[in-house]
């Protein structure tokens, strides 16, 4: 899996073109962003019995696919310019152990790595690495912000499969409104 600390260089660009690294943070994305949307397996909210019948570990399997062939799509249309931001605080001790869990021995060792330092943004730098970070949200053992630069955008991990989506250009959300329909998805607004 290739995955590194971006450069100085590569940070600064990023922070010139979407300004915050904590997107996941941001009460108010609109004051940032002006186009959002929410990547969904349903093109509107679900009611509380809908949810409650619907969501759920068989939902994530069932979906998580389509999540992960988006994100495939995405970055190839990056030509591999994909950095993802690891939040690196509030992860206690027994989530970080559960998490270690949950994973095989080579994903195991390659997370301990991601929190060996206190930087936190990564480029992603193959198909192994991406698939690994979409699968940690998509199963939500972690929720990472994906930055794809040339989309101006950021995509979210979520719980549910409800994945925000953040972009600075209507170019750029229209172009990923456009692959996460291909792969049999909705962005709903």
């Amino acid at each position: 899996m290739k995955l590194k600390l971006a450069t100085n260089e590569e940070i600064n660009m990023l922070h010139s073109k979407l300004e915050k690294f904590n997107t996941h943070l941001l009460e108010e994305p609109s004051k940032l962003y002006n186009h959002i949307g929410i990547m969904d397996v349903y093109n509107r909210v679900l009611n509380e019995e809908e949810a409650s019948e619907l969501l759920g570990r068989s939902h994530n399997l069932k979906y998580g696919e389509k999540f992960v062939s988006t994100f495939t799509n995405l970055f190839h249309i990056e030509e591999n310019e994909v950095y993802v931001h690891i939040y690196k605080k509030g992860l206690g001790k027994e989530v970080f152990k559960y998490i270690l869990s949950c994973l095989n021995r080579v994903e195991a060792n390659l997370f301990r790595k991601l929190f060996s330092n206190r930087k936190g943004i990564y480029k992603i730098g193959d198909m192994e690495a991406l698939i690994f970070l979409t699968k940690l949200s998509v199963d939500e053992l972690y929720f990472a912000n994906f930055f794809f630069p040339s989309l101006d955008t950021v995509i979210i991990g979520n719980y549910d499969l409800s994945f925000p989506v953040y972009s600075k250009t209507k170019i750029g959300f229209k172009k990923c409104k456009e692959i996460i329909e291909e792969n049999g998805l909705f962005i709903r607004q």
